[in-house]
């Protein structure tokens, strides 16, 4: 009987739209997974300091998944120094036929791409970095010759899209190395909740008193200034200028909810409603209560709404300065959603308008933002999992 490959993912703590991809790969019937986790942040309680919030998840699933915890159960700060030096012996016992790890910052990480090295182990990377956003060209020229050396030494990328593989070939990472993967979202979760959106459009728009002709906009985030929520509520300003009466959604909590306040006041007509926190379980049914899914960010490097948000049919408007973005990513322009220039007002104003004028190409997009959201997440919930499988085996 052929050795199953045995994978070993190595990551901070248990994040709540990863944990359900673990849960479908435990699943696979040709690989043996298990997952280190440093810290027990989201599993158990935490202050949140951007949300002003308590935060715990409560979706993990983790008793569907083989795990342990590096340090015990306690909540470790999730940092540049979070480690475990325990993890070198675990992984001995354990022996890999490859180590999957996120990012580089961590010493957690770091530990275990020395490991890997050390042992002769495949080595395997997942982060959300892109060159999108405006960045230090000072930081970026000291840290280039550092992840060109980092990144040749790493067998394998697991992409989340086309802005992430851009950043990887920046540092001279051959394409060969490089397997989609897609963004993770809790698919069992998503997925029953595309198939009840009639019912739960109706429970949100009548908690809100909102009629089921109205357009609705959304956005989810934390409120700190590089969300630019507020360019939203500029834009409907414009709009109830033309005519046009818009409702918004602004999920999230943080430290300019007063500041976002005061601007929607200057609202006529049209309304905009702050959610507070809101759990990942209720997202979708605000998704589904959307006719127009915005997200204005001046950096956000490969949005977790937006995946949510397109499996739940929305169109997208989306920022340039955003990683979502691309010819086979969650965002394609012209086919589900739009882009525009980050902090262009009247762009923004223009896309929206466009999009409720126009209610065949509302549907259009919806119909595609599922469809391929569908595909993304197969590929995100094992079909990957083939393609690295077959890399072990071939190198």
């Amino acid at each position: 009987m052929k050795k199953k490959p045995k994978i070993a993912i190595v990551v901070s703590h248990p994040i709540q739209h990863f944990c359900p991809q673990y849960v479908s790969l435990a699943s696979l019937d040709d690989v043996q997974v298990k997952v280190f986790f440093g810290s027990s942040l989201g599993f158990k309680s935490y202050v949140d300091k951007q949300f002003n919030k308590e935060v715990v998840w409560n979706n993990l699933q983790l008793d569907k998944i083989d795990h342990q915890f590096l340090n015990g159960e306690d909540v470790v700060p999730v940092n540049s120094k979070l480690d475990a030096p325990i993890l070198d012996a675990i992984l001995n016992d354990y022996k890999p036929d490859i180590v999957v790890t996120y990012g580089y910052f961590q010493r957690l990480q770091r530990r275990a791409f020395r490991w890997a090295l050390k042992n002769k182990v495949k080595l395997a990377y997942i982060s959300d970095s892109e060159r999108v956003h405006k960045r230090n060209l000072i930081k970026e020229w000291l840290k280039y010759p550092f992840l060109r050396w980092y990144f040749s030494r790493i067998n394998y990328f697991l992409s989340v899209g086309n802005a992430n593989e851009d950043f990887y070939q920046h540092y001279s990472v051959p394409f060969k190395k490089i397997i989609r993967m897609h963004f993770p979202i809790d698919v069992n979760h998503y997925e029953k909740s595309y198939s009840d959106r009639g019912q739960l459009n109706k429970i949100i728009r009548e908690h809100y008193k909102i009629d089921d002709k109205d357009i609705v906009l959304s956005v989810v985030g934390k409120l700190v200034p590089s969300k630019r929520q507020g360019d939203i509520i500029s834009a409907m300003v414009e709009l109830e200028k033309i005519g046009m009466i818009t409702h918004l959604f602004v999920l999230g909590s943080g430290a300019m909810q007063t500041e976002l306040e005061q601007k929607a006041a200057l609202l006529k007509k049209s309304k905009v409603y702050f959610t507070g926190f809101v759990s990942p379980e209720e997202f979708s049914a605000y998704y589904a209560a959307t006719d127009i899914y915005v997200h204005p960010a001046s950096i956000d490097r490969h949005s977790l709404a937006i995946s949510e948000a397109i499996y739940m049919a929305c169109p997208i408007i989306v920022s340039d300065r955003c990683g979502s973005y691309s010819e086979n990513d969650d965002v394609q322009e012209g086919r589900n959603g739009f882009v525009f220039a980050c902090r262009d007002i009247p762009e923004l104003t223009q896309k929206i308008q466009l999009l409720i004028a126009d209610e065949k190409l509302r549907k259009d997009f919806s119909i595609y933002s599922h469809k391929i959201a569908v595909q993304f997440q197969q590929r995100s919930h094992g079909g990957y999992i083939s393609d690295l499988i077959a890399q072990i085996h071939t190198n």
